[in-house]
């Protein structure tokens, strides 16, 4: 009995064991080189031109219409940079092709790298828990560099202010911006809060934050004083998650996502919440990249399945064109779907926890399975029925994962 008891430990510890190191080990002998390409939206020729390195480790480079549609038009790296003045500015400044002026912008260095970020964010970093407190920085200290924080803050039925280095509450500062945020109509507790609280960037705009009815907020403290305004958006527009920005134009202060999954981005100048045309974006289960430059936004929201890029007019916001990739199966993946009838693994890439998960179930792999139960009913024919059968079977269900230990263990 207690023999039986400790091999059916041990083959159901090597199954799961089996189950995640195998597929890992898999991955890593075959790893699977697809990747996006990079895809840029030309202001000479209105059309997205994407770059992707083909088998022979050369770059080809085409273009593609507003709708997606590829023309047909094939170009060398050389007139690739002159499509795209945005990207490649060095390469034309070294070669001296620069123009001076495009759709009526002065084309300089400064002008480049002025209007120029790129934001991202991931499900792993959204689905993160963190502390129900929060840090929050000077944003006019007396000195002209930002200092690190020194007091965290919660907002529960209130604001709460508590010193760091004593463990101590604030309660005037507490009592001040409770006071500012019942003036504003904050409803607690908040449904989101996003910051960017480092000292290794030139300013600091506090916290977008998003409260219980889903209206949006920007919060700072400034010279220790409290400083909210409320950002003007339709009374249909609940927010569910905020994104601040702190980019070197200044001009936006961050993104937002809604109950319906639509983006908006928040104005500094009026505090407007302005719905992008980009489509759904989900940012539990889908990545966003945005990328800014002097002449356009592309906007890349991407999930298990498939990518889209969507071009948006620098300017007014208006949409220029989209275009999109569906992730097919690679040769590697389909080879294992027949070796493995499933992978077990303990992170992810859409959140930051750790246990146990299914990733697939193959059904494919039950043609492997059925050759590898008839392999152990021989290698077992020796042993009893009883045993034999139930081996078996378990191989039947879990394939290669218990055949080895069926296998490898003796009496």
């Amino acid at each position: 009995m207690i023999k039986c008891a400790y091999r059916t430990a041990l083959v159901a510890v090597s199954v799961v064991v089996l189950s995640w190191f195998l597929p890992w080990l898999y991955s890593l002998v075959f790893p699977d080189g697809s990747s996006d390409p990079f895809v840029s939206y030309s202001p000479v020729a209105d059309a997205f031109v994407i770059s992707e390195r083909g088998d022979d480790d050369e770059v080809r480079i085409y273009d593609m219409d507003s709708c997606g549609v590829s023309t047909g038009r094939i170009y060398t790296k050389e007139e690739r940079d002159s499509l795209l003045p945005h990207v490649y500015f060095s390469q034309l400044i070294n070669r001296q092709q620069l123009p001076d002026s495009m759709l009526g912008k002065e084309l300089t260095m400064q002008a480049f790298r002025r209007n120029q970020w790129v934001f991202n964010s991931s499900p792993r970093d959204v689905n993160r828990r963190g502390a129900s407190v929060y840090m929050i920085m000077e944003s006019m200290p007396v000195r002209f560099e930002l200092e690190d924080a020194k007091e965290v803050f919660r907002l529960d039925d209130s604001v709460e202010f508590v010193k760091m280095a004593t463990n101590s509450v604030n309660e005037r500062r507490g009592r001040r911006f409770s006071s500012v945020f019942a003036d504003k109509g904050f409803v607690y507790p908040a449904r989101d809060l996003s910051a960017n609280v480092t000292t290794r960037k030139s300013y600091d705009e506090g916290y977008l934050i998003a409260d219980a009815e889903g209206s949006v907020f920007h919060m700072k403290m400034q010279a220790g004083r409290p400083y909210l305004t409320k950002v003007s958006s339709a009374d249909s527009v609940k927010a569910t998650k905020v994104f601040i920005t702190e980019n070197v134009d200044r001009q936006y202060l961050g993104f937002v996502s809604d109950e319906e999954r639509n983006l908006y981005v928040v104005e500094r100048d009026g505090y407007k919440l302005v719905r992008l045309p980009v489509g759904k974006f989900d940012p539990a289960s889908e990545r966003l990249m945005v990328m800014k430059n002097l002449f356009n936004w592309v906007v890349k929201v991407s999930g298990r399945e498939s990518s889209r890029w969507v071009a948006l007019d620098s300017d007014n916001l208006r949409r220029l064109g989209e275009y999109s990739v569906v992730y097919g199966k690679s040769r590697v993946q389909e080879v294992s779907e027949y070796i493995f009838p499933f992978e077990l693994s303990f992170t992810s890439a859409y959140d930051s926890y750790a246990y146990p998960r299914i990733e697939f179930v193959s059904w494919r792999a039950l043609y492997l399975n059925l050759l590898l139960a008839i392999g152990i009913f021989i290698i077992l024919r020796r042993r009893s029925r009883r045993y034999m059968i139930t081996a078996s079977v378990v191989t039947l269900v879990f394939g290669i994962f218990s055949f080895i230990p069926f296998a490898l263990i003796k009496d």
